[in-house]
């Protein structure tokens, strides 16, 4: 049977729908209607379990999906289910004209009963996982999550660069920290590992899937070594470089222009007085991480708290302290805005010419020495590993996660993470809380069997050429070549269907989300708008199911009011959207069709963003080269903090 549940929210939405005309009017697309007050309540789920029979097609006319998502679902876990969100989007963004809100929700309705006889139930599937970790790099984070899973029972190798020792460890992540905390964190984590397998050398080569990789590395020997593992942190660290202005500061032409990290290593050597004066010198151009920010203050106090006057140039000093900076001041170092433009060397030592910009003002100051700021990037073997294991870095070189606010720790790749230095410079206590987390994820992924269900993409072998247009678009390796067809790899997918919008011949359907069923509902959309608005136009807005389907909720948690003949369409993933489904919804009558996508760079599954722009893009040249208006499709992203953006983009329209 095909069940509707309409929810009042507690008597609130029925002020503005009427809901006695929505089960009217959609009742010929349902076998039973039944309205509830609270759904989302105890007493309100109980009743929907006792009413609905295994097999039995639901729809739910209530709140977001956000918010009653999972209770529901947990209630009917063997049942189709539809959600509708008739208070964030009809009752809130419509509150003055509850006849054409009414018709609305009667529209969407309609739709989900159409959508309903095109879905499918999930794939489920198990993948055994191997118990073992590779953990390569000699970052501090390596240290401490090979430490956290030996504690949790899980084997580990620890794959160190070549030349690795306790004294590299200290000098390399000096910055991160004061000396003796960072002293007394090293050898607690090396007395950790006393029983773990490690082994300096570097990965060869990667083949598998998470759960079940096998790695080649070859050792300091030049021996290789193939051995299984369910999944991999990467935590090479970072390494310090001298930037740009040490040139023009005359590094290595004078011994009395050195790096920082030198002159606090011996203030005795290289010339170096008891109590000198001495001139710290930023790159501009550079911006520091509030780890170097933080390391600078303490190196610029320890050396002003030995007698020395101290003068730092800079542009910006970030910190997550700020005790820092005010014992560093307090203790008689200088800071001067402005930047190294010439350095001229004499008996008495170095005159140095500063400029600040902002104040159109030059300063002379004269020192005997000149310490020059070091700057961390990711170690020299980085772009390399990255290239091996198939991950992507950013453009400063450092290894680029899945989506750094919600998977601070997911690659590109799935199965292997990233933790501490190698994604950014991070300070002590940050770069082992990243360790903590990459440990929590690899330990979800080893050690039980991998259970995941999702809508996944259906490939017909007949349709398809092999033209690997959607192996490249994958933004998860989820689709691979063997024995010349496409095969896909479920432990790797996303569920996100980019792939369906690259294939040029539609051989990949989406469970759930076919051609088919897309071009079924939307002509339910149009024709139930007719019939119930007439000839008021209406605009179609394909949205992602993260960041912009947030926002249009959001619209209607803040009141931001956009015209009624406005219809939301979920998709996973913006990225999912071909010119099929845009063509179709301008064909069906719809007066615009918006694409809304996560924001730049922030697409949860990676590509979506730039991927729906492209289709966009596409689409309105066809339109073009046809004689139509282009602006009829349009791409935005949308963001949960920019509710407006909804009431923006149609407000007027529709």
């Amino acid at each position: 049977m095909k069940r509707l549940f309409l929810c009042t929210c507690n008597n609130t939405l029925n002020k503005t729908l009427d809901f006695s005309r929505v089960e009217k009017e959609i009742a010929k697309s349902f076998d039973s209607i039944e309205k509830v007050d609270s759904l989302c309540l105890e007493e309100g789920l109980v009743k929907l379990q006792q009413s609905v029979s295994d097999g039995d097609l639901v729809v739910i006319g209530a709140c977001s999906s956000q918010i009653i998502d999972i209770p529901v679902k947990q209630k009917l876990s063997g049942n189709h289910i539809s959600f509708v969100p008739l208070r964030e989007h009809v009752a809130w963004v419509h509150p003055t004209d509850g006849k054409s809100a009414t018709n609305k929700a009667v529209v969407l309705l309609a739709d989900a009963a159409e959508h309903l006889d095109h879905m499918e139930l999930p794939t489920e599937f198990n993948e055994n996982m191997i118990e073992r970790v590779l953990i390569i790099g000699g970052g501090i984070a390596g240290l401490k999550a090979a430490s956290d899973l030996q504690r949790l029972r899980v084997g580990v190798t620890l794959l160190e660069p070549l030349g690795q020792s306790d004294e590299k460890y200290y000098e390399d992540h000096l910055f991160m920290s004061d000396g003796d905390t960072l002293t007394q964190t090293l050898k607690s984590l090396q007395k950790d590992l006393s029983r773990t397998e490690r082994i300096q050398g570097h990965v060869e080569k990667i083949e598998g899937q998470m759960g079940s990789y096998e790695i080649t590395w070859k050792d300091s020997e030049g021996k290789q070594t193939t051995q299984d593992y369910g999944a991999v942190i990467v935590a090479t660290g970072t390494q310090q470089y001298l930037p740009n202005i040490a040139k023009k500061c005359r590094f290595g032409k004078s011994e009395r222009v050195l790096t920082l990290q030198d002159l606090i290593r011996d203030t005795g050597k290289r010339g170096a007085k008891k109590s000198s004066n001495i001139l710290v010198v930023t790159d501009p151009d550079v911006e520091l991480s509030s780890a170097e920010g933080s390391h600078l203050l303490r190196m610029t106090y320890l050396l002003a708290s030995k007698g020395n006057t101290v003068f730092v140039t800079h542009s910006d000093i970030r910190t997550d302290d700020e005790n820092l900076y005010r014992k560093a001041r307090d203790s008689g170092v200088v800071f001067l805005r402005g930047t190294v433009k010439q350095v001229k060397e004499h008996k008495d030592g170095l005159t140095c010419f500063i400029e600040n910009r902002l104040e159109s003002l030059v300063r002379e100051v004269t020192v005997e020495i000149v310490a020059i700021n070091q700057i961390a990037g990711p170690v020299s073997e980085t772009a390399r590993l990255a290239t091996t294991l198939g991950l992507v870095c950013d453009e400063k070189g450092f290894i680029k996660t899945r989506y750094a606010k919600m998977k601070p720790v997911q690659t590109s790749r799935r199965g292997i993470f990233v933790a501490g230095g190698s994604k950014t410079p991070m300070n002590l206590s940050d770069a082992l809380t990243s360790a903590q987390n990459a440990v929590l994820e690899v330990y979800k992924v080893v050690k039980a069997p991998l259970k995941r269900a999702g809508l996944i993409p259906v490939i017909d072998d007949e349709t398809c050429d092999a033209c690997k247009a959607c192996i490249t678009a994958c933004p998860n390796d989820a689709l691979r070549m063997f024995e010349d067809k496409v095969i896909h790899i479920p432990v790797h997918c996303e569920f996100c269907g980019i792939c369906v919008s690259s294939c040029p011949t539609r051989a990949i359907e989406f469970q759930s989300h076919s051609k088919e069923s897309w071009f079924a509902r939307l002509e339910t959309i149009a024709k139930t708008h007719s019939r119930l608005e007439r000839n008021k136009p209406f605009t179609l807005v394909y949205a992602c199911s993260e960041c912009a389907n947030a926002s249009i909720d959001q619209a209607g948690f803040t009141g931001k009011v956009y015209p009624t003949g406005t219809y939301v369409l979920q998709f996973p993933c913006a990225g999912m959207v071909s010119p099929i489904e845009i063509l179709k919804g301008l064909v069906v009558g719809a007066e615009r069709v918006i694409v809304a996508h996560c924001p730049p760079g922030g697409c949860h599954h990676q590509t979506g963003d730039h991927h729906s722009e492209l289709v966009v893009q596409l689409t309105r040249e066809m339109l073009r080269e046809i004689g139509q208006d282009p602006d009829r499709v349009q791409a935005t992203y949308m963001i949960a903090a920019m509710p407006e953006k909804m009431q923006k983009e149609v407000g007027l329209h529709g």
